[in-house]
C-alpha cells in the first residue's frame, strides 16, 4: 500500500531495490532490478537515468570484483569463461542507449545532457 502512495518514480523504486538487494549480497537480484531500471529509463528516454544505471553497474561490478571475485558473473569469473560480466554488459547497454537518444535529440534539434 505504501508503494502506491510513494511519490517516487518506478525508476527510483527499482534503484532503491537494487541497492537493497545488492547490499544483502543477492547479486543476481541486484542485476535484474538494475536491468529493469535500465528498461524503465530507456522507455522514458531518460538520459540521466541511463547514466545513473551505467554508473551503478560499474560501481557494483567493482565491488563484486573486490569482495566476491569467485562469483560467477564477476570480471575474473566471466573472463575465465571467455565472457564479459553481466554488470559490464549492463553498463555498456546503458551507455549505448544514452548515446542513441542523445544523437536522435541532436538530429531533432533538441539538446542532449552533457554526460559522456
Amino acid at each position: 500500500m505504501a508503494a502506491e502512495s510513494d511519490p517516487r518514480t518506478p525508476f527510483d523504486r527499482l534503484i532503491f531495490v537494487n541497492r537493497e538487494v545488492f547490499a544483502s549480497g543477492n547479486y543476481h537480484a541486484a542485476y535484474h532490478t538494475l536491468a529493469a531500471a535500465l528498461h524503465e529509463a530507456q522507455t522514458r528516454e531518460d538520459t540521466e537515468g541511463l547514466f545513473a544505471v551505467q554508473q551503478i553497474a560499474e560501481e557494483q561490478l567493482s565491488l563484486i570484483d573486490r569482495m566476491a571475485p569467485q562469483w560467477e558473473h564477476s570480471t575474473p569469473s566471466a573472463e575465465a569463461r571467455g565472457q564479459i560480466s553481466r554488470f559490464a554488459m549492463l553498463a555498456h547497454q546503458a551507455h549505448a542507449h544514452r548515446q542513441l537518444i542523445e544523437t536522435q535529440r541532436r538530429r531533432q534539434g533538441r539538446f542532449p545532457c552533457a554526460h559522456d
